[in-house]
């Protein structure tokens, strides 16, 4: 769906110049959320402005579908950022006109019929849950009620791709949460592939499928969000990890136990299960929780533990593989 290669962004010319991002090779998937990671400065609004050649790339090919964007005349493109919505941090709304006005003016831009307009409008303040506001004006609206305007103008037009510029950073924790279940809600009904960019943890965890971490103006790590928040490779990614307050960190415990200490990871409905009970009923082996948590990854339950196993070290080992078998990730920390 979108697909950027080799993409390169510098700001100057000559000994001055500033290389924002670097030979950035990305693969976004039709339908999915993708979410970009870094800190201020590592050059993710850079890159997501290269999408839709808000910023042109220095080098590289941005396609979006099937149209090669850095290829198309200015009237082409113009047309092609109908099918690429944007909503910004600091929401863009016009301060001089209504809810409603605001929701209309790409579609009046774009010299739709007034019944169409009309209609289109109605539907995306029922989509997003602005009934009841169409006729306030900007500063009547809360922040989360002006982040729903923007989500909506950027739906005016049917688009395929939504970009999201720290669409919630903006916002309060709670307000954060609705925004990002609008997001999700969106994406399953419409199918619109969202890319969105945050400095964090709690927005990927929440309603990402796959995020690519951003560093430097290169990508240091990219997976399944599960994967990388479960098992960050890059010290920047185990930063961004961190920030979740339920994560962990079990080297600290190494040199206090004296049994054998093990980390644990279960994904899925297999979470719920009583399996570590179930493995250890009919043994000596004793066993005590030493850190844990059971969240959820966007729609996926999973949960992280470190144990600490005193018994026979045989009767540990069977307990471990019979972990393994049903589908926990096992690794002894000593």
């Amino acid at each position: 769906m979108i697909e950027l290669t080799d993409i390169s962004k510098s700001y100057g010319t000559g000994a001055g110049a500033v290389e924002a991002i670097k030979h950035i090779s990305l693969s976004i998937n039709k339908g999915e959320i993708f979410g970009i990671i870094g800190h201020s400065g590592a050059g993710k609004s850079t890159l997501l402005r290269c999408v839709n050649l808000l910023e042109r790339p220095t080098t590289g090919s941005v396609k979006v579908g099937d149209v090669e964007l850095t290829q198309l005349s200015t009237t082409q493109l113009q047309r092609e950022r109908r099918r690429i919505g944007m909503i910004f941090q600091h929401f863009n709304l016009l301060s001089m006109a209504t809810v409603r006005d605001n929701i209309a003016f790409p579609l009046e831009l774009a010299k739709l019929p007034k019944s169409a307009i009309k209609q289109r409008v109605d539907e995306l303040l029922q989509l997003v849950g602005l009934e009841q506001h169409a006729g306030k004006y900007p500063a009547q609206l809360s922040g989360g009620q002006k982040q729903r305007v923007g989500i909506a103008r950027a739906l005016a037009n049917n688009p395929d791709v939504l970009l999201c510029d720290e669409a919630t950073s903006a916002l309060d924790p709670q307000t954060t949460n609705a925004i990002l279940s609008l997001l999700m809600d969106i994406n399953d009904k419409l199918g619109i592939t969202i890319l969105l960019i945050t400095h964090e943890m709690h927005v990927i965890r929440s309603i990402c499928d796959r995020v690519a971490v951003i560093d430097g103006g290169k990508i240091v790590e990219m997976g399944d969000v599960l994967d990388v928040f479960l098992k960050p490779q890059h010290s920047i990614t185990m930063d961004f990890v961190s920030q979740i307050a339920d994560s962990f960190d079990p080297r600290e415990l190494i040199n206090t136990r004296s049994g054998r200490l093990v980390k644990m990871n279960y994904v899925g409905e297999i979470t719920y299960e009583p399996l570590l009970f179930n493995a250890v009923k009919s043994t000596t082996v004793q066993f005590t929780i030493l850190q844990g948590t059971v969240s959820r990854m966007k729609n996926t339950p999973y949960g992280q533990l470190v144990i600490e196993f005193i018994g026979d070290n045989g009767e540990i080992d069977n307990v471990l593989n019979d972990l393994r078998a049903k589908g926990l990730e096992v690794g002894e920390l000593k």
